[in-house]
């Protein structure tokens, strides 16, 4: 059984070699990376545009959960699940457009990211 274990290990270390494994919900970055903090019960900036490509964290500041959730209707959908006080989640954007979202614990929370 340990033998058997071996050529996975090599293909985990030769994977990060190349530059790491992506995540399911993560893609590699290219642009600027844009940083919205959740406090005061309110998501800082209400309104944040960036480029395709670019990275968006959510960092949550905040002493309760948060969620940084797409509005109904918002393409592409995403979600954070709930983010715990000091917990943080980010998204790579690929399409141009407006990303409208809020907190599904807190719902009158809402922003956008515009995507240009």
């Amino acid at each position: 059984m340990r033998r058997a274990l071996r050529p996975w290990l090599m293909v985990f270390v030769v994977a990060l070699s190349f530059g790491g494994v992506a995540w399911a919900d993560e893609a590699p970055a290219t642009g600027k990376v844009h940083r919205i903090k959740i406090r005061a019960m309110a998501f800082d900036p209400p309104l944040l545009t960036v480029g395709v490509g670019d990275t968006v964290t959510w960092i949550n500041e905040d002493f309760v959960p948060h969620t940084a959730t797409a509005a109904q209707g918002t393409r592409p959908a995403f979600d954070s699940g709930t983010l715990a006080p000091k917990a943080s989640w980010s998204l790579v954007v690929t399409t141009p457009g407006e990303l409208a979202y809020l907190c599904t614990l807190h719902p009158t929370m809402k922003a956008v990211v515009r995507v240009r």
